[in-house]
């Protein structure tokens, strides 16, 4: 059955084995709040990296046991990311969660070939699940911080990687809209093309396990009103499960008003690395960084297919 609630994430990696968390740069009060909760519902351990004495100052305003982590002391915001990177290559961490480091050092400390995190010729995205109070079900969307103009390939990798998870929260056949301005078809309109493309892949099943369809403009991805209106056929349904954006600042301007406006709460994630990484902004909500790291802990477990029966279609 699929995952209705961001929360039953938590219930979820409550069922498996305790990760090992590394959290790059990790002195702002909100993630080290997120960790004490996770350690309280005991799904996670931490291993923090970062400036010792702003964290141990911010342990004794929240009345933190510092004796719950282990810290390693690294000032330097660059350094700091190196240095997780290091303990999530020799084998000290499972899971990287992102703290007060900028996301643009991050991905530089990711992206050294030194540490082998990357899956080779994999594209690295973000992925965002929203749980929005006035839509039915989770919705997950790519890529709200890493791509500002993905070509056709890296939108094929998107499309896949937002199946992955929408089957991985146990969506057997996720509906994933490929969005534009507009429905129709102009070959004057460069993310019309993409859409297109994509959706035919889908109808030619090289692209598996998903009824895909685009261009679709958002109303057509979600409102089947609004679908019925404007006398539209889609397999997509106006029940979108997952949205593929065109372009970074049309996602990212989703994510922030669905936050900001409808009051949504998130989980993010990196794509494309070997280790799962949580990516929440630094302005997050301390309820928005567990959900993230508790989805970072699920995709770490080699069990989860056991948690969250998922049929091949």
């Amino acid at each position: 059955m699929a995952i209705k609630k961001l929360s039953k994430l938590i219930e979820l990696a409550q069922t498996i084995p305790k990760k090992r968390v590394v959290v790059a740069y990790a002195q702002d009060e909100t993630t080290i709040l997120a960790t004490k909760r996770a350690i309280e519902l005991n799904f996670a351990e931490f291993t923090l990296v970062g400036d010792k004495k702003v964290i141990l100052k911010i342990f004794a305003e929240q009345d933190i046991d510092p004796g719950l982590y282990k810290i390693i002391d690294e000032p330097d915001e660059m350094e700091a990311g190196h240095r997780s990177m290091k303990l999530l290559q020799n084998g000290e961490g499972e899971v990287l969660m992102k703290g007060l480091i900028s996301t643009d050092k991050l991905l530089k400390c990711m992206l050294d070939k030194e540490y082998g995190l990357m899956i080779p010729d994999a594209t690295l995205t973000s992925i965002s699940i929203a749980e929005i109070p006035n839509y039915h079900k989770l919705l997950i969307f790519a890529d709200a911080a890493f791509i500002p103009r993905p070509n056709i390939d890296q939108k094929i990798a998107m499309t896949n990687y937002v199946i992955e998870t929408a089957r991985k929260i146990g969506v057997l056949r996720p509906k994933v809209a490929i969005i534009s301005f507009s429905e129709k078809l102009n070959p004057k309109i460069p993310t019309a093309v993409d859409a297109a493309f994509i959706s035919k892949m889908a109808d030619r099943n090289q692209i598996k396990n998903a009824d895909v369809d685009g261009p679709l403009s958002i109303d057509l991805s979600i409102d089947s009103d609004s679908l019925h209106y404007k006398g539209v056929t889609s397999c997509v349904q106006g029940n979108a499960d997952c949205l593929v954006f065109p372009f970074l600042e049309v996602a990212n301007v989703f994510y922030k008003s669905l936050t900001y406006f409808a009051h949504a709460d998130m989980a993010t994630a990196i794509v494309g690395t070997k280790i799962p990484t949580t990516l929440s902004s630094r302005s997050d909500s301390v309820r928005n960084k567990l959900y993230s790291l508790a989805f970072a802990c699920l995709r770490a477990d080699q069990e989860l297919q056991n948690n969250i029966e998922i049929e091949d279609v």
